[in-house]
């Protein structure tokens, strides 16, 4: 679409810029306009010229998200998996430490049970997972808004 709008302002900017030289008989004001008519539509031109570099870029560049979105599915996975066995681990820790101490009174069950370190790192890994998540997200709508740049270039998909 916008390469039809280019190549018309193109076509239209060379018939007004023909229309000055071949016409004698214009009157000066006539001449005047032409000339305006004739730098308006080149600016025109111009501008849907710089808008299809700008699709072009942007769809070339398209490529490239099917991957990043890969790469993020298996960090994603991998997180989830590491998640998944640090609290494994930390369940069968808990219940090994309870079935020990179940005659025990509460404060030796609050000095047995250790300050978890790996809390903290579960919880940058979650972190970690909703930034992809949104990451993913986004990709997944630049590949939507792709299309839209293909059919505003040249009505493809």
């Amino acid at each position: 679409m916008v390469s039809l709008f280019f190549i018309l302002f193109v076509a239209l900017t060379i018939f007004s810029a023909s229309r000055i030289h071949c016409e004698a008989e214009n009157s000066p004001e006539e001449e005047e306009f032409t000339i305006a008519l004739t730098v308006l539509m080149a600016l025109i031109a111009f501008v849907f010229l710089v808008w299809i570099f700008l699709l072009i870029n942007a769809i070339g560049t398209g490529h490239t998200i099917d991957s990043k979105i890969k790469m993020y599915e298996e960090e994603n996975e991998s997180i989830e998996s590491s998640i998944d066995t640090a609290v494994n681990r930390y369940m069968d820790y808990e219940s090994s430490t309870y079935e020990k101490i179940r005659d025990k009174d509460l404060i030796s069950l609050v000095s047995l049970i250790p300050d978890l370190k790996a809390d903290t790192l579960v919880q940058k890994q979650i972190e970690v997972y909703l930034s992809n998540n949104d990451k993913l997200r986004k990709l997944k709508e630049e590949k939507i808004d792709l299309s839209k740049k293909k059919w505003k270039l040249y009505f493809g998909r």
